[in-house]
């Protein structure tokens, strides 16, 4: 078999043979022509000889052409409709497998119909990085196996790009056998990959489009695709999403989104609205998470759940974040002395190289004392790179800033690598405290939660609080610190300010 990179040269020579010997023939015909029109002046068997010698080059010219011309045609089509590190189809070998497929549905019996199913995991870039691209491919071949293995001859399996694998499958009416199928993909590819001594996570998203034959353009089916993928991370992992026509404008959407942003920035159209932590035992405010707000000239409050991701896919979060921080530090001079100041940190922001001189330089500006600020990290960050991490939090507490891990319990990090970072605060995610009231065993995952807080010397605070039975609960198990609208929704500084005094007298 030959590899694409062979039967590139080979192609390269074989053209040339071709061009060499089919222009020797076109020469060859013209000086034959040449000589039979001054054939008078010349004996007829060299007007022979050269008309000879051009026949043999034009014979010479279709052997190159033809010669062994199948068994190399086929051969490079073979070559780049595989993936070359999983040995499954590629990008270009699955269109074929796609008509196969729809060639093979009755749209009008309305037995079966045909799905691209697109999946991918954002881990391969690290492991990438961390462990090097030979460890990495051979993440992407377990993965490719496993898929393999489950699909069978029910459809086709490629790697399209990266750490993208799509599945053509054919399922029933019935939407139940469509997500039964997706379910099962999605979870065997999601299983931890143990290359040597270590396993490494992967956490999938899918994006589902179904597949008419009318209309198979591979192109726009992979988009809408990822269209759909792109959708469902919003969800968090192991979610996937089925496509819409709106997701397409939902995409156009965010790239008005990352056109705007900019110009917010210059227009001066962000601001920080504060939310309070209430210390129940206390009965006093103790702390502020500061929240980014964006008011739009012409369309007015734009959410930070439509923002922030745009944000941090553009780049844009790194000015952003920036800001975020240097304003809340400025504010948090305008707060009682015995209140904390919290700012969310993307992971973005903190894989930047500079995040740390940045923090330096912007407490140097502002004169806050560094004890004033915490800096709220996700749980699912410290599962990326946990080293550096470590590292890094270390470093960022040194400077004095406190650290809380933010939506704890949702990122399903290892309790010993936990253990071994430095941090201050666990906040528990308001996906247990909504179960809370319905569920015992809510509950009781709480009070292991703070248990687990204090014997690490950290302090605890439950998010989205919202009723007082939630709050009385929440207590039992043994936390004091609360955050929610029933405390207090966010708002303004100067709103804020007037809060603190209000308490105070």
């Amino acid at each position: 078999m030959f590899t694409i990179s062979q039967l590139a040269r080979h192609k390269f020579y074989r053209l040339g043979t071709v061009f060499s010997s089919g222009f020797g023939a076109a020469s060859l015909a013209m000086w034959a022509t040449t000589l039979f029109e001054t054939s008078a002046a010349l004996p007829s068997e060299a007007t022979g000889m050269v008309a000879g010698l051009a026949s043999l080059a034009g014979a010479g010219c279709a052997l190159a052409y033809f010669a062994g011309s199948d068994d190399t045609s086929e051969s490079y089509q073979k070559a780049i409709a595989t993936d070359p590190i999983t040995g499954i189809l590629s990008r270009d070998g699955l269109q074929p497998e796609l008509l196969k497929l729809a060639a093979a549905i009755d749209e009008k019996l309305k037995i079966h119909r045909l799905f691209l199913i697109s999946m991918d995991f954002d881990e391969l870039r690290d492991i990438n990085d961390i462990y090097g691209a030979e460890t990495g491919n051979a993440v992407l071949r377990v993965i490719a196996q496993r898929l393999k293995l489950l699909i069978g001859d029910a459809g086709s399996l490629a790697r399209t790009n990266g750490s993208e694998f799509v599945v053509a499958l054919k399922s029933g009416y019935d939407e139940r056998e469509l997500r039964a199928a997706v379910l099962a993909l999605m979870e065997t590819m999601s299983q931890p990959v143990r290359i040597g001594a270590v396993s490494y996570p992967v956490y999938a998203n899918g994006g589902v489009v179904e597949v008419h034959k009318s209309s198979i353009q591979i192109e726009k089916l992979l988009r809408r695709a990822a269209l759909a993928r792109t959708h469902a991370k919003a969800s968090g992992r192991g979610s996937y999403a089925i496509y819409h026509p709106e997701m397409s404008h939902q995409a156009s959407y965010r790239q008005w989104i990352e056109t705007e942003l900019t110009f917010a920035m210059e227009r001066k159209e962000f601001s920080l609205h504060y939310q309070p932590q209430f210390d129940v035992r206390k009965g006093k405010i103790v702390g502020y998470e500061a929240l980014v707000r964006w008011m739009h000239r012409e369309k007015g409050a734009i959410s930070p759940v439509e923002f922030i991701p745009v944000a941090e896919s553009c780049g844009f979060i790194q000015q952003l974040g920036s800001w975020v921080l240097k304003r809340a530090c400025h504010d948090a001079l305008r707060l009682p002395d015995s209140c904390k100041v919290s700012v969310n940190v993307s992971t973005t922001q903190l894989e930047c190289n500079d995040f740390l001189n940045t923090l330096r330089v912007i407490l140097a500006e502002t004169g806050l004392d560094p004890k004033r600020i915490e800096l709220e990290v996700t749980e699912s960050l410290l599962i990326r790179d946990h080293i550096n991490m470590r590292r890094l939090l270390r470093s960022i507490r040194e400077l004095g800033i406190s650290i809380a891990i933010d939506d704890f319990g949702t990122g399903y990090s290892n309790l010993i690598n936990l253990s071994e970072l430095e941090f201050d605060k666990i906040k528990i995610d308001k996906s247990f405290v909504d179960r809370v009231s319905v569920n015992n065993n809510s509950a009781a995952m709480i009070a292991t939660i703070v248990s687990l807080a204090h014997s690490m010397n950290a302090s605890v605070v439950a998010e989205g609080i919202e009723t007082e039975q939630q709050s009385i609960l929440l207590q039992a198990a043994g936390c004091s610190v609360m955050q929610g609208y029933y405390y207090g929704k966010p708002i303004p500084l100067s709103a804020a300010i007037t809060t603190d005094k209000q308490l105070a007298a």
